[in-house]
């Protein structure tokens, strides 16, 4: 029958070596790994604690430009001249509201049919019975909203209404002032949040006011319901991660004043990136520390080693006969030296009985 080969079988060598690589890198991997899963989740929640503070702070400034606005709405609405209805006695008010306030660029007021009573501008009287604003109003809403583009500036603008009412009216006229977002817009885009971060602020139908990007806003408004942001309700309390143009993006929404919404987002990279440079400096230290192991595993696994194979050399050519090698180890206090010193006195042995056979007859 054909010698079979012998399998290979993992020798001391080889056991000690992985022995001692596997004890040294499992508390290692361990250990990594628990703490990048913390250094993850506390670094999430830190860059979900910046966007929400930047988009407190930002939503603070607009809430505070929006409810100035609406107390002059409010304050204005009250005056007899203006619940009069009578066009002379507003116009100088309406007139002086404009003049006041930089951003309107019309004051106004319409009577429950829709139709235009005094203006800032001395403008022929229009119809605004269809726009959205005046109908909020007669719906009974407390105040009517719409952000449309400036045929002007083609920027968006926002008309905010008002009801004027007295005690004895079942119905209300309207108070209107059209005004341009030229401040709210300066505010959004003025935010920078790290190399890549910007604010989007838009209204009640998601449509976009301001944009931490100029460019985008386009001469029609832009309707942003899409956005991921928006898009999960748990958005408003967590940060939103999504693919955009092969980029991830980190997003935090924010209820804000008129049912807007304020939308701060940054690049994942960039608002991630101390923990991805210590990701990077773990990896390399696993790699480094792989390395030590592996070095040190292997000196030490030789210096095992290497005693039990001479000692394996040595007792195989013992048990051919050859008894005046020198056995090497047996100085030793170890293991090594006591099976060294057994060898030593197995090979006297032998050699003893070789001379009683030699000497018999």
């Amino acid at each position: 029958m054909p010698e079979q080969q012998p399998r290979f079988a993992l020798k001391i060598f080889h056991k000690t070596l992985l022995a001692m690589v596997l004890v040294a890198l499992i508390p290692i991997a361990g250990l990594v790994y628990t703490s990048g899963y913390q250094l993850e989740k506390d670094w999430r929640q830190h860059a979900n604690l910046n966007l929400a503070l930047i988009a407190s702070g930002l939503a603070g400034k607009v809430d505070g430009w929006v409810n100035m606005n609406l107390r002059v709405l409010r304050e204005h609405a009250a005056l007899p001249d203006i619940i009069s209805m009578d066009a002379a006695r507003q116009q100088p008010i309406l007139k002086a509201i404009q003049g006041a306030y930089e951003w309107v660029y019309l004051a106004f007021t319409v009577n429950r049919d829709g139709q235009s009573v005094g203006r800032s501008d001395n403008n022929p009287s229009q119809y605004y019975g269809d726009r959205n604003y005046f109908k909020q109003v007669m719906e009974g809403k407390p105040v009517g909203q719409e952000v449309v583009i400036g045929k002007t500036s083609q920027k968006p603008a926002l008309i905010l209404a008002g009801p004027i009412r007295t005690a004895n009216q079942s119905g209300a006229d309207v108070i209107a002032m059209a005004m341009q977002l030229v401040d709210v817009s300066q505010v959004v885009a003025g935010v920078k949040i790290g190399a890549t971060g910007f604010a989007i602020l838009v209204d009640d139908k998601n449509k976009v006011i301001a944009h931490g990007k100029p460019e985008k806003i386009a001469e029609t408004l832009q309707d942003l319901s899409a956005h991921p942001a928006l898009h999960r309700a748990e958005a408003m309390q967590d940060l939103t991660v999504y693919e955009e143009e092969g980029r991830r993006i980190v997003a935090y929404a924010q209820k804000i004043s008129l049912g807007w919404t304020l939308i701060v987002q940054q690049d994942y990279d960039d608002a991630f990136a101390p923990l991805l440079e210590a990701r990077r400096n773990a990896l390399i230290l696993i790699v480094l520390t792989l390395i030590l192991v592996v070095a040190v595993a292997y000196g030490l696994s030789r210096q095992l080693a290497r005693p039990i194979c001479e000692l394996t050399a040595i007792a195989e050519n013992i048990s051919r006969g050859h008894v005046e090698l020198k056995i090497a180890g047996i100085e030793r206090r170890d293991e090594i030296g006591a099976l060294a010193r057994a060898i030593e006195r197995m090979a006297v042995s032998i050699k003893m009985a070789f001379e009683r056979l030699r000497k018999k007859p």
